[in-house]
C-alpha cells in the first residue's frame, strides 16, 4: 500500500491515542507519588509527547510502507477495547471484594498493555506488540509488588507504564520499528 501521506497517515493520527493515554497514566497517578515524582514525570512525558508530535508532523521520517488493515481489523480492535473495559471493571470488583482496590492503577495498566498485542496482527505494526508488552509487564509488576505489600507499587507502575507508551511512541514517531531491508 506504501507510506500515506503525511496528514492522513492513521498511523499518525493512531499516535495521539496513545500520547493521551500516556499523559492520562501520569496525571492520574502520580500526584500519588510526590510533588517532586509527579512534576519529574510530567516534565518527561510533556517532552516525550512533544518530540513525538514534532518527529510525527514537522520533521516525519517514513513509518514504513502501511499495509491494508484486514477484514478483520475493525472488529479486532472493537473488541479489544471492549475487552479492555471489561477487564478493567471485572478486576475492579475482584480487587475490591478483596480489600485491594489500591491496585486498580496496576490493573489498568495490564488491561491497556493486553489490549494493544492484537493491534500487531490487526494493523501489521510490530511496534504493538512491544508497547503492549511493556505495559503490560509493568502493571503486572505493580500487582505483585502491590499484593505484597509495598505502598503505591500500582501508582508507580502505571506512571512508568504511561512514560513508556510515551517513550515507545516517540521511538516509532522516529522511525525505530520501521523494518529495514537485509544488505547481502
Amino acid at each position: 500500500m506504501g507510506e500515506p501521506p503525511l496528514f492522513v497517515d492513521p498511523r499518525r493520527w493512531g499516535s495521539l491515542i496513545g500520547l493521551i493515554g500516556g499523559l492520562v497514566f501520569i496525571g492520574s497517578y502520580s500526584p500519588t507519588l510526590g510533588l517532586a515524582f509527579s512534576i519529574i514525570a510530567w516534565v518527561i512525558g510533556l517532552a516525550l509527547v512533544l518530540t513525538a508530535l514534532a518527529a510525527h508532523y514537522m520533521w516525519p521520517v517514513a513509518l514504513g510502507p502501511m499495509e491494508r488493515p484486514r477484514a478483520a481489523a475493525l472488529a479486532t480492535y472493537g473488541g479489544c477495547v471492549v475487552g479492555e473495559l471489561v477487564l478493567i471493571a471485572l478486576g475492579s470488583r475482584a480487587l475490591t471484594a478483596t480489600g485491594h482496590g489500591d491496585l486498580r492503577p496496576a490493573l489498568i495498566a495490564v488491561a491497556v498493555g493486553v489490549h494493544f498485542i492484537p493491534f500487531a496482527w490487526a494493523f501489521g505494526e510490530r511496534m504493538f506488540y512491544w508497547l503492549g508488552g511493556f505495559v503490560a509487564v509493568l502493571g503486572a509488576i505493580g500487582l505483585i509488588a502491590g499484593f505484597a505489600g509495598a505502598a503505591h507499587a500500582a501508582e508507580a507502575m502505571a506512571v512508568a507504564a504511561g512514560l513508556v507508551m510515551l517513550l515507545l511512541i516517540t521511538l516509532y514517531a522516529r522511525g525505530k520499528f520501521v523494518d529495514h531491508p537485509s544488505v547481502t
